[in-house]
């Protein structure tokens, strides 16, 4: 696939097979992301790959999660700022619910990867170390769409629930997590969200 095509096709994917995927093919997908741009080189960034029986421990940390976020922003609110996105639904059609039971079983995937970056109280390291590991993130988004594989790049559960997916996983607080990745080959076509004119995100100083 062009670089191009990849970038322009590429969806959030929220309901995966659960067929397994070949070692060597994740492998590739790593080492993809293990080539982003970082400062200074440091290439701060872990990836931590967890397969469906270690998910399947992480079910009650990731409903509450969505549970705590629906009810910070409430019901309305959230059903509202889902309107136009394509989230499956569940069998009533119902999105935040569909969205709820892809927090709990991120999608069926059979595998996730994790990015975490070292936490620091330099602000200026820190805020390097989060552009790392978000670089590493879109490689690593890219690379799997390549090999027609899907992702989903969550950040919701972390707000409520890192310390607890961190302690889940073995890893130690001082890590901050960029994302969790559900891996697996699309069982939905979802259409593209809407996307603002670029000429609207855009100055031109000449």
């Amino acid at each position: 696939m062009e670089l191009l095509e990849a970038i322009r096709t590429r969806r959030s994917i929220r309901k995966m097979k659960p067929d397994p995927i070949e070692r060597e093919t994740i492998h590739e997908i790593l080492e993809a992301a293990n080539l982003a741009p970082s400062a200074v080189n440091r290439q701060c960034w872990e990836f931590v790959v967890v397969e469906r029986s270690y998910l399947d421990r992480m079910k009650k940390p990731l409903a509450d999660s969505f549970r705590l976020r629906v009810e910070e922003v409430t019901e309305t609110a959230y059903r509202e700022a889902l309107a136009d996105l394509p989230i499956p639904t569940d069998s009533s059609g119902d999105k935040v619910a569909g969205l709820g039971e892809f927090y709990r079983t991120l999608g069926g995937a059979p595998l996730a990867i994790i990015i975490t970056v070292p936490k620091t109280e330099d602000p200026w390291v820190m805020s390097n170390n989060l552009k790392d590991g978000s670089a590493a993130m879109e490689n690593l988004l890219l690379a799997a769409w390549d090999k027609g594989l899907g992702t989903c790049w969550m950040t919701g559960p972390l707000k409520h629930k890192q310390a607890e997916i961190l302690d889940l996983l073995g890893l130690p607080r001082d890590r901050e997590i960029i994302g969790i990745v559900p891996l697996g080959r699309p069982d939905h076509q979802p259409s593209r969200p809407p996307k603002a004119d670029v000429n609207s995100k855009t100055r031109w100083l000449v």
